[in-house]
């Protein structure tokens, strides 16, 4: 049982790394007028040659068709879809439409056998997912700031549903490779489909006249690599090995958590008392989560 909380700890850094990086893909969007499909790129490509350095994966052997679709529609895929619902709306409505693979994870674990389902998998749930509604945007009339825009919400869904396929898809592969293995070898395959893309983005792209300058940008890259890539996906695939992809996602929940206190802490923004509430009650979801007994997943 050690195992399994050091497993959802390291969840928790790693969806931790997740909301920052969100916070900063977004003022890489919105300050310098970065190009989504060249920060996938170099995200993904600079971190699976970072990856390759240090852990040295084996030749991926057949065969090959998990990896080229958990790397594509998984790690490039849930990027792109996620990163494109903050350039088209904002970090708070792309977080809120991403966490539907909340449901749509626990739904097919359920129906597979994975999860023994219980009532108090069904409170963490709901617990997760209305905490993050309140935190991310409060409710409505209660200085709800969710940005709906049509291009948003298509970028959104995508992204829950490319994040379900990539929480499920990884699961095998991790549990035959490790999680490290799964890690570079996405990154890398993934950076180079979108490669032809993201150089001419590259290319075409012009800095913008701001305060902080170049060094800001390259600062803002560096982190999203290192913290929003690859530790965020490496600690997340690692608590594979011993939580369900139900369990992964609930933990993952407090992205918002961490994103709404660098928000606090960094930009001064002040959180409503709803936005506290609903940290609570995701807090309150990982408890619960933490608190489950063995017997409920099973080993498949």
């Amino acid at each position: 049982m050690r195992l399994v909380h050091v497993s959802l700890l390291g969840t928790l850094i790693g969806a931790g790394f997740w909301g920052l990086s969100g916070t900063a893909s977004q003022a890489l969007f919105q300050t310098y007028q970065f190009p989504v499909i060249a920060l996938v790129t170099i995200r993904t490509l600079v971190s699976g040659m970072i990856l390759f350095i240090i852990v040295r994966p084996i030749t991926p052997r057949r065969p090959l068709r998990p990896l080229l679709g958990l790397s594509v529609f998984g790690f490039a895929g849930s990027q792109l879809a996620y990163l494109g619902a903050i350039q088209f709306s904002n970090a708070a409505t792309a977080t809120l439409l991403q966490f539907l693979f909340l449901p749509i994870v626990a739904g097919y674990e359920a129906v597979k056998g994975v999860l023994r389902w219980s009532v108090q998998w069904t409170v963490s749930l709901l617990l997760a997912m209305v905490g993050t509604l309140f935190l991310v945007g409060g409710v409505p009339g209660w200085n709800f700031r969710i940005l709906v825009t049509s291009n948003g919400v298509l970028f959104g869904l995508l992204a829950a549903v490319s994040g379900a396929y990539y929480t499920l898809a990884s699961r095998p592969l991790v549990h035959a490779h490790g999680s490290w293995w799964v890690t570079t070898w996405g990154f890398a395959i993934g950076g180079l489909v979108t490669v032809p893309f993201g150089v001419e983005s590259f290319l075409n792209y012009q800095m913008p006249s701001t305060p902080y300058g170049l060094r800001g940008l390259v600062g803002l890259i560096t982190f999203v690599i290192v913290f929003g890539t690859i530790l965020a996906y490496g600690l997340y695939l690692a608590g594979l090995r011993r939580l369900s992809a139900t369990e992964i996602g609930l933990a993952s929940s407090s992205e918002p958590i961490v994103a709404a206190v660098a928000a606090f802490v960094f930009l001064g923004v002040i959180l409503t008392g709803t936005q506290y509430l609903g940290g609570a009650l995701i807090i309150l979801a990982v408890v619960l989560l933490a608190s489950r007994k063995a017997e409920d997943v099973t080993s498949s």
